[in-house]
């Protein structure tokens, strides 16, 4: 069981290597896909940049996992804990209706094991009410999440980003998909501003 894990974090890891690879292609246009994503590498440089330095900070305290539960057998999901209990810290800035944001958490992954993650973050917001700072919003977060079931060998992510907030606190969530009895996790954590 565990070979087969990390197998399959090893076809993951050379997929996402791959897929991050800029192609040259053998024509005139030789830098599209190249010329799309270095400026988008450029850009969450400059961001993270930015917010390392002028951020605020924020309080992240992750509060539930759930497993998709006809994503896996009975017995697995009876099995694994949904309460991941850690703490993380991060910072943010707001570009206009932009929230965006760097962080490192630590919390209990399924098997009651400390699970890392550090991450950017940026999340399009709706404000709903101005005045009272009520907003829902969406976008995605990369990073890499260190897990013990693969020997704490770096896991690239990107994953989407759904949040609401009122004030300074935020409530923030992901989903992890994956086949049947693997990943298929919903996450979710608070977020509060200082």
């Amino acid at each position: 069981m565990r070979q087969t894990q990390k197998s399959m974090m090893f076809l993951i890891s050379t997929c996402f290597l791959f897929l991050s690879t800029p192609i040259k292609a053998e024509t005139q246009n030789k830098s599209t896909t190249e010329g799309k994503i270095k400026p988008y590498i450029a850009e969450v440089k400059k961001d993270i940049k930015n917010i390392w330095e002028n951020g605020g900070w924020d309080l992240y305290v992750p509060f539930v996992t759930w497993h998709t539960r006809f994503m896996y057998d009975y017995d697995k999901t009876r099995s694994y804990n949904e309460d991941p209990w850690g703490i993380g810290l991060g910072k943010h800035i707001y570009d206009g209706d932009i929230y965006k944001g760097i962080y490192a958490m630590n919390f209990k992954d399924s098997h009651h094991k400390n699970e890392p993650i550090i991450g950017y973050v940026k999340q399009w917001n709706h404000y709903f009410n101005r005045d009272s700072n009520f907003s829902a919003g969406a976008g995605y977060t990369i990073g890499v999440t260190f897990r013990d079931d693969y020997d704490y060998l770096p896991i690239p992510l990107i994953l989407p980003i759904v949040g609401i907030q009122y004030g300074k606190v935020a409530i923030q969530a992901t989903y992890i998909p994956g086949p049947y009895n693997m990943f298929n996790v919903f996450f979710a954590w608070m977020r509060i501003e200082f």
